[in-house]
């Protein structure tokens, strides 16, 4: 069984919003060397932090550089660019992460031809919204249909979403958005 691994970063997204296009140079595969990930809660109580993953990436001649001219990706490279990594296999093909690029760090020896792009999900770009609740308002609701009222208060897309509506009535949450 061969497996394949693909690497795809939209370059040319504006809005983390949007639904990415992958396509052109967005393939960053065989740059592709390594990467190590981060999911989950590693506590029973707390916060669920972001998923992340750390990529390794061949940088011959700079691809990677934000000041690079030469480069192909000259004028595309900043934070918050969508990023999907699958791997294919016996024809067929798994999501194992879609997220962000948060950053892209270039070791700073002349001789060192590799970058890392640090990736963070969606948990990142949603905590860093302040969404609120409106004090006044007790109406009930499902579990799912208010955590669509939090996504919704958060700017997150309904086409980016996959929630279950079912589940008991809980108190209605965020209508209102503060940044």
């Amino acid at each position: 069984m061969d497996t394949v691994m693909e690497v795809m970063v939209d370059w040319a997204a504006t809005d983390w919003r949007a639904t990415p296009t992958f396509a052109g140079i967005d393939d960053i595969t065989d740059d592709f060397i390594s990467m190590s990930s981060s999911r989950g809660k590693d506590k029973e109580i707390g916060n669920n932090p972001s998923g992340t993953v750390d990529i390794e990436v061949r940088n011959l001649l700079g691809k990677y550089h934000p000041l690079n001219t030469a480069s192909p990706l000259y004028g595309y490279i900043r934070p918050w660019l969508p990023i999907r990594i699958r791997t294919i296999a016996d024809g067929s093909t798994t999501t194992q992460y879609t997220g962000f690029v948060s950053k892209i760090k270039i070791p700073d020896q002349r001789d060192n031809r590799r970058a890392h792009l640090y990736c963070t999900d969606g948990t990142d770009l949603m905590a860093r919204n302040m969404v609120t609740q409106v004090n006044d308002d007790r109406t009930a609701m499902t579990a799912g249909a208010a955590i669509g009222k939090v996504l919704d208060a958060a700017g997150w897309p309904v086409s980016k979403r996959s929630i279950d509506t079912d589940g008991g009535s809980i108190v209605k949450y965020p209508l209102t958005v503060e940044f």
